[in-house]
């Protein structure tokens, strides 16, 4: 019967009492090892195997949905000036009517200067938007809202009496498929745009280290100032950083959704 080594596991020398390979004596009764425990033996536990990183996905939108994002981020702080003066406007009514800390003439000048103010950037934003084509997720977001909208006029109604259970149940079924499919489509392009967004990072990332390699080229003297300063204005020709505030504008308002 042939032998093996309960130790390492080798074939040992018929007749033999100690293995030929580690020293270690041998049992009489002893087996061949299961598979397992010879594989066992030989394995190098600090052996890993990694796997290597997926490739960054490209998320490329066209030239107009960028043009409608860098629009977008002009809009924003023009909206927050007015939810500014809107605020400004309800303190100064507190001023005058409940606290009374100004006079009559005080509150009518700064009340008239802060509608005037709000005049001014609702017109701005209006122009604005007239150029901006739409924004196809801006629109499914929009699209999600109404259907609930829907949904909540439609349970008035019906608490009122004022239509069937029959129509009520159909109605509201539609509703509720349209406003699942469109969150669908929502929540698709909603990864795509956090993507996109991630690749502006990665983009802006890069471009400020071309700019110190521009500048250690021109500080060297490689090329003249003029030359310097064109290459810099064409890196910075695209605004990362408006289409990133745009970009993020958009995913506070689907997070409403």
């Amino acid at each position: 019967m042939v032998k093996y080594c309960a130790r390492c596991g080798a074939r040992a020398i018929p007749g033999a009492k100690f293995c030929r390979s580690c020293g270690n004596k041998l049992d009489k009764k002893e087996k061949a090892p299961k598979v397992q425990e010879v594989e066992e033996t030989f394995q190098e536990d600090d052996y890993e195997t990694k796997e290597e990183p997926l490739p960054p996905v490209k998320v490329e939108l066209t030239k107009e949905e960028e043009d409608s994002l860098l629009i977008l981020s002009e809009i924003i702080p023009l909206q927050k000036k007015i939810e500014e003066l809107k605020k400004n406007k309800d303190t100064i009514v507190i001023q005058f009517e409940v606290e009374e800390e100004i006079t009559e003439k005080e509150y009518n000048a700064k009340l008239k200067k802060i509608t005037t103010d709000i005049t001014k950037f609702e017109k701005e934003i209006k122009e604005k938007r007239k150029v901006m084509s739409s924004l196809s997720l801006l629109n499914l977001v929009q699209d999600v809202l109404e259907m609930r909208d829907r949904q909540e006029k439609l349970e008035e109604i019906f608490t009122d009496g004022k239509i069937q259970e029959s129509t009520h149940d159909r109605l509201k079924k539609e509703y509720k498929e349209k406003e699942k499919a469109t969150q669908a489509k929502v929540d698709a392009e909603e990864a795509k745009l956090k993507q996109y967004r991630r690749n502006l990072i990665d983009e802006k990332d890069e471009i400020t280290s071309l700019k110190e390699e521009l500048f250690a080229r021109f500080s060297v003297e490689e090329f003249t100032e003029k030359e310097y300063r064109a290459k810099i204005k064409e890196l910075e020709s695209r605004n990362i950083e408006g289409l990133i505030v745009a970009v993020d504008e958009i995913i506070a308002r689907m997070s409403k959704v």
